[in-house]
């Protein structure tokens, strides 16, 4: 009994075995070796014509994708695009793309797919990233033989309230806020400029005076002219870099007097001077009364 390929005894390689009774198996089946037309002559004894068979074996490839990933810092409104590549696989081909799990729809989430006639590249596109972007998605390839698909997760970053600049006076409660929303929640973390203008920044601790609140704000109890600065809110999920913002806290401070009783004594006749220094932001308005009248 003799097997052969394209006239070449088999075997030919260590994946192919040739058992007594004439069966061939064919070990890690190869496309590009493994294909071609085989033959099996069988000779039953001398003065005997043998009695040949030939056969074709065609080997189909399932489709395989290259990876694909998003870029990790992205916000709302800005732009991005992943690319789905077949890297290999018999044609014909069809492409599609998932989101969670369900058909992706362009005109429902405002997104463009370009795709090339053969099926083998396909791009998303996103224009104008929303929070709704958030999510899972997938390209799934299929042909004759078999399916692949290769999975990404979309993390878009937003601030559910942007901290901004605030004022206030002295003695009063304030709070500036800090919201984000992200996949995972971010945590917020703050920090005070320990100069001007800001470059170093030290972390805020909460205290009995000034606390970061659950939601991420910063709560001041009563402010005082000592918080007057610049302050930085961290928002990060481990995911990419996170959101950043640098408010300015400007503390006003009301007329008040260091002494608020003054007793000056001097002879009839004399000249007497007195000095009305009061504390507090300037311009103020000075008005004199003598026994609660105004001069």
């Amino acid at each position: 009994m003799l097997l052969q390929k394209e006239g070449r005894p088999l075997p030919v390689n260590q994946r192919q075995r040739v058992y007594p009774n004439g069966t061939l198996q064919i070990m890690d089946v190869q496309p590009g070796e493994d294909n071609g037309q085989y033959s099996c002559e069988v000779t039953s004894g001398e003065g005997m014509q043998p009695a040949s068979r030939t056969f074709r074996i065609i080997i189909r490839a399932g489709p395989k994708l290259a990876s694909f990933t998003f870029r990790d810092n992205l916000h709302e409104g800005m732009r991005t695009a992943v690319t789905c590549i077949v890297l290999g696989g018999d044609g014909p081909l069809s492409l599609r793309w998932l989101k969670d799990d369900e058909p992706l729809t362009e005109q429902e989430l405002n997104v463009n797919i370009l795709q090339e006639e053969d099926g083998s590249i396909s791009t998303l596109t996103f224009k104008n990233l929303t929070y709704k972007h958030n999510g899972n998605y997938t390209c799934i390839v299929t042909n004759d033989v078999a399916s692949g698909s290769y999975s990404a997760t979309l993390t878009v970053k937003r601030w559910m309230l942007e901290p901004s600049d605030i004022s206030t006076v002295a003695g009063r409660p304030a709070r500036i806020d800090c919201q984000a929303d992200g996949v995972p929640q971010p945590h917020v973390r703050w920090k005070m400029a320990i100069n001007q203008p800001p470059e170093q920044f030290k972390t805020i601790v909460s205290s009995s005076h000034i606390h970061i609140l659950v939601n991420g704000s910063l709560n001041f109890r009563s402010v005082e002219t000592t918080d007057a600065g610049y302050y930085l809110c961290e928002a990060n999920n481990g995911v990419g870099s996170g959101l950043s913002a640098v408010v300015r806290l400007t503390v006003h401070s009301a007329p008040h007097f260091l002494t608020k009783f003054m007793v000056v004594s001097t002879r009839r006749g004399d000249k007497v001077s007195i000095d009305c220094t009061p504390e507090g932001d300037r311009p103020v308005t000075f008005t004199w009364r003598k026994n609660g009248i105004s001069s």
